[in-house]
Order: structure tokens, then sequence, then C-alpha cells
């Protein structure tokens, strides 16, 4: 790290929080629970931690890519400055879920060569002897409680710059669920994430005197719109904890929020508990909600609690830098047909998109087809992975391509309507049923967010039913299944419908349809739910 490295050309993420540290350095930058920090605090913080990686421990640099750093941490204050010290250090970072089974995490280890490791308490706790067999020799512990030297007086001289990062390097690599049950390293370079904060942050018009919230993990994506717009903006961060999810409404009030940031689930929880009142949060200004599709009623719902705010809709897959497609315009929003769900619109500035048949061929209006992305944002692929990168990412007439794997349509207007996964297209007693029209219809007549249907039973491959499952205590399960009947040919109709007090969600907050599965495949379950058809 040269502190006489011009910033010209330099695509850092750490670049954001070292602007903000030397312009307004006493402007809070993260608060969680009872700890604040200031851009200095961080940025100081994250410089001496990376001092560490590089000089303390005799940082090893591959002669063909950037060193690798792992961040086994929740989402804290201590996450916030391993990620920027790892990026500060001039390394790729990759953020390891707590929340995952040891074998995966060894699998990730095992396939990523890591330089170093950077810990909190929690992430510490993680490490047992079969998963220290996996680790880098380098592990680091952070603690935001631990004095940091220089906090005051503040001394921009004594700050180094972030290492310079060119735009093809490798900023983060996030790991998906692969097919083969190994999991998935999509990497993705420097120059992509700079090009869609610099977009988000102005599409979004986000303020330094905003107070946005952080939801999510380390390890989904989403976080890295939540963290790198914020602190582009010169804004405060407020991460919720995930213990206090069930009272977001308050942790609002009391912190003063005027920027919301989730997936569309965690409203369904709130909604679910009764939680959004009318003008319960008066401060939000923006909402912004991605990840997974968005219910209409979703949107009137927390618009009734939140009567301030504007409404936006982030679609887009990891493989595309977070989000690459939007709907802005929610007050007066476009609903998909029959799905009672939001649009995802139209690409963000340097995107593409396009409906493609099954031979890379454009299809016309409103009808169905894969959704294709190009452009400005695209992964280079996947790590140790050339062949699946080729397949997912093809060219044609010299455009590269990534094929999302959704089902989607572009309507007359061109706004884009997401109908779900392409792996979620099942065929029932020779029927192609997709489960999220299911789901669609199953939201509208229970009128619960979080719905999930599933495949059951499956003999000799072939589906024989579908049974669903909606979270609520007081649905009407005879009276949903009269409503779905008015809609949905008998095939598709569901052979149950399972109440679930808890909905069984994945880490990004989508229902998890194996865990439902598994759900079913439990005879003790089998013997204590209830349901009808």
């Amino acid at each position: 790290m040269n502190t006489s490295t011009s910033m010209l050309a330099n695509y850092n993420l750490a670049n954001f929080v070292y602007e903000q540290a030397v312009a307004n350095p006493s402007q809070v930058a993260v608060v969680f629970e009872n700890q604040k920090l200031t851009y200095w605090e961080l940025a100081l913080r994250a410089d001496q931690l990376a001092k560490r990686l590089v000089h303390d421990q005799h940082w090893q640099i591959p002669t063909n890519r950037l060193p690798r750093v792992g961040i086994l941490a929740s989402r804290n204050a201590t996450a916030c400055i391993a990620v920027n010290a790892a990026c500060w250090a001039g390394a790729t970072y990759i953020p390891l879920g707590l929340k995952q089974p040891p074998d995966r995490i060894a699998a990730i280890l095992q396939q990523c060569d890591f330089s170093a490791l950077i810990l909190d308490d929690e992430g510490q706790q993680l490490l047992s002897e079969d998963l220290l067999k996996h680790c880098p020799p380098i592990i680091l512990h952070t603690d935001t409680d631990a004095p940091a030297q220089g906090d005051r007086p503040v001394d921009a001289s004594i700050l180094n710059m972030p290492a310079r990062t060119r735009a093809e390097d490798t900023a983060y690599i996030i790991f998906t669920s692969g097919t083969t049950g190994v999991p998935k390293g999509v990497m993705i370079n420097a120059g992509s994430v700079h090009h869609y904060i610099s977009t988000m942050t102005q599409l979004l018009q986000l303020k330094n005197e905003d107070r946005i919230t952080e939801t999510c993990e380390l390890s989904f994506d989403v976080s890295i719109h939540n963290m790198f717009t914020t602190w582009k903006a010169g804004a405060q961060l407020h991460i919720i904890p995930a213990a206090q999810a069930m009272n977001a409404v308050k942790f609002v009030q009391q912190a003063k929020i005027t920027v919301w940031n989730s997936v569309p689930s965690m409203v369904g929880i709130l909604r679910q508990i009764k939680a959004l009142a009318a003008n319960s949060m008066p401060t939000v200004r923006l909402s912004v909600f991605g990840g997974d599709q968005l219910p209409l009623r979703t949107v009137v719902d927390w618009k009734i609690a939140a009567p301030n705010s504007s409404v936006v809709n982030l679609y887009g897959p990891t493989e595309a830098t977070v989000f690459c497609m939007w709907q802005n315009n929610l007050d007066v929003g476009d609903v998909t047909p029959g799905r009672e769900i939001m649009t995802i619109g139209v690409p963000l500035p340097g995107n593409q998109a396009s409906i493609m048949d099954a031979h890379g061929e454009e299809v016309p209006a409103d009808t169905p087809g894969e959704l294709w992305i190009a452009g400005d944002q695209l992964s280079d692929g996947y790590v140790n992975a050339v062949e699946l990168s080729l397949q997912q990412f093809p060219t044609v007439n010299g455009q590269r391509w990534y094929k999302t794997g959704d089902v989607a349509t572009k309507d007359s207007k061109g706004l884009y309507h997401y109908l779900g996964r392409m792996d979620n297209q099942i065929k029932v007693l020779g029927h192609r049923v997709e489960l999220e029209e299911i789901d669609a219809h199953l939201r509208k007549a229970t009128g619960s967010d979080l719905v999930g249907s599933v495949a059951w039973p499956v003999i000799e491959g072939m589906a024989v039913g579908v049974v669903s499952f909606v979270c609520g205590s007081q649905v009407d399960t005879s009276l949903a299944t009269q409503k779905l009947k008015k809609n949905l040919p008998a095939y598709m109709l569901p052979s149950r419908i399972i109440e679930l007090t808890n909905m069984p969600c994945n880490a990004n907050g989508k229902v998890d349809r194996k865990a439902l599965k598994a759900l079913l495949e439990s005879p003790k379950f089998a013997m204590n739910t209830h349901g009808h058809r």
C-alpha cells in the first residue's frame, strides 16, 4: 500500500470508505447495536487490519490473480471492517456464511486456495479441528471493541490509500448452490461492481444524511448493494441484528431509518405478526426490495406502514452483479398478469436483456422464454469451472450473455415479467406446471405472502401431484382450495395445503423448497400435519 499512488483508475472497493474518511471523517459510517464507527474509525481499523495481512503475516501474492481472503463473520460492525480490510490490502474477498454446514465451508475452502481468513467471535467458534485442516496459514481475528491506534486526532497522512486494483481484477466471489451439490463460486470483477454501485447510488438518489438498513448476511450478495451504496453516498449503515428481525419496525422508528433494504419475505413475516401498523414508519423515504418475487400485497401493506416512501423492485442473478433490472414507479407500478407480483421492469443502464427460446433465438413479445442478460455487469465466470462458465455465458454474434435459468416475458411496453425458475417447472401427470404460478394464486387465496409448493409425491421420477404450504395459524385451507379451483385446472390443484407456524427460508430469505420436501419425507411430520383438499 503506497500513499503516493494516484486514485485515478483504482477500482478498489475500499476507496468508498477511504474517500469519505478523508472528506467527512466524523460522519457515522456503521451502527450496530451499541457500536458506532465513523468513517475515520472504519477506515483506520480496516487499514490496520490490512497492514497485518500484508506486512505482519508476510503476504503471498499469486502471479496470475489477487490473493483471496475468506471472511467468516456475521452481519455486524466487525464484518464491515473485515470486508474493507481485505479490499484495502488488494485482495479478493470471499464471504463464508456462518449458517452454512461445516462440510460446505470446507468445500469452499478447498476450492479457493485462500491466502488468509478473517474471523469475528462467532466465526472463531465455528473453527473445528476438521475445518482447520482446510484453512490457510494466516487466520486473523478482528474486534471492534479493540482500540485502534490513532482514532483521534484525524490525520489523513497516517492513513494508507487502498492498494491499486484494476477493473479486471476479481473484487469478490460469492458462492451459490450448484446442481451437482458442490457450491459454485461466482467471480465478480471490480469494474462491474463499480459500475453497479455508481449506477444505483445515482438512480436511488442516496444522500449522506440517509440512514440505511442492512438486513443481509455477507454471503448474500444483496449485502454488497447495502454496504457499498451506503458508503459511496457517505451515509449511515444501520445493521439490524438477526435476533431483532421481528422488531424491525421498532428498529426503524428508533434509528429514524430513511432507506429500507430487504428481501420481500421479511415484510411477509412482519405482516404475519401484525407489525405493519398504519404510518408506523414515517421516516422511510425509499424502500428497496430485491432477491425474490415482490407481491403486490406486500407493496400495498408496506406503503400503508411507510406512507412517505417510494418503492423500488430490483431483479438480478448473482452472475450479473447483484441486480441488473429495476422497476421504480411502483406507486402506479405494473403487475404481472395473473400473478399478483410486481414486474421486474427494465434493464439498468449498461445492461441488456432478451427473452430467448431453447435455440437461443429471441421470441416475440408476450411469449415466455428464458431470460438472458448481457452488459457491463456480467461475472467473469465460475471458480475452477471453465466448461460450466462457457455453457452459462455463451457468446452469440459477438455478444456475451448469461443464461439466467429464469422464465420471463417482455410485454409490448418493454417491461419484463418474471414467471419463475426453469428448474421449478415440473410435469404433473404429463402436464407442464410452474410452481410459482400455483404460489401466486395461493397467496391471493390465503392472504399470506409466505407460501411454497412442491411436487409430491414423485414416483419413478414423475410428479403425481403438488403439495402446498402456507405460513399462518388462522388459514382456512378448505376455503383456499375452493378459491384455487376457480383459477387452476385440476392437475395443478394442491392435494394438501399444509399450515406452518414458521416457513423454512434459506439464508437469502427465499422459501426453501428443498426443506419443504424434507418435511414431507419425515414420517413424524406427516402424522402431525393437517390440511385439506
